[in-house]
């Protein structure tokens, strides 16, 4: 009896156990030459990462949101997300946020311009940290879609840089 009971405590615990993960998909837009770049976060996890940056409480989709969010999670997405076009060192354009209607996830768009001039673009360097500083199992995931080819990459606290080649086989 004390063995099924603690059976199914533990079970119940291991499905209670949350995920830490993001989802990060780099489009390659071949009319702007640009990476158009959507994130994926939990506001959550976000807002806790934040906060213990020492920035405000942010309130993220709702009608208290801190009038500096999209600052705050742009340079934290820069601190924590690098992408180097043939180790370049960019900067992200800002173009906006989704927040989910249940508040759970927000989506942080980005750009980085005029990055394939010539058709030089010959590899991408990409570092990913976003939450590892808080959660030891955080899993990033990256995928890259790079004219006919995709490259998914997955980052954690131990695999933290990661190079893809864009040159056709």
């Amino acid at each position: 009896m004390k063995t099924a009971l603690l059976c199914a405590l533990l079970s119940v615990f291991s499905v209670l156990h949350e995920f830490h993960i993001t989802h990060t998909t780099v489009h390659y837009n071949r009319e702007k030459e640009s990476l158009e770049i959507t994130i994926k976060l939990a506001v959550e996890d976000l807002e806790k990462a934040l906060t213990d940056q020492g920035v405000p409480e942010l309130k993220i989709g709702s009608s208290k949101e801190h009038e500096k969010a999209d600052q705050y999670m742009l340079d934290y997405v820069q601190q924590r997300l690098k992408i180097q076009p043939n180790s370049t060192p960019t900067e992200y354009t800002w173009i906006g946020k989704e927040v989910s209607k249940d508040l759970h996830d927000v989506y942080i768009y980005t750009e980085i311009t005029n990055c394939n001039k010539n058709s030089k673009l010959k590899s991408l360097e990409v570092e990913n940290t976003i939450f590892t500083e808080i959660f030891s199992d955080q899993a990033n995931v990256v995928l890259i879609e790079f004219q006919d080819a995709k490259h998914n990459l997955t980052f954690t606290k131990d695999q933290k840089k990661q190079s893809v080649s864009l040159l056709e086989d």
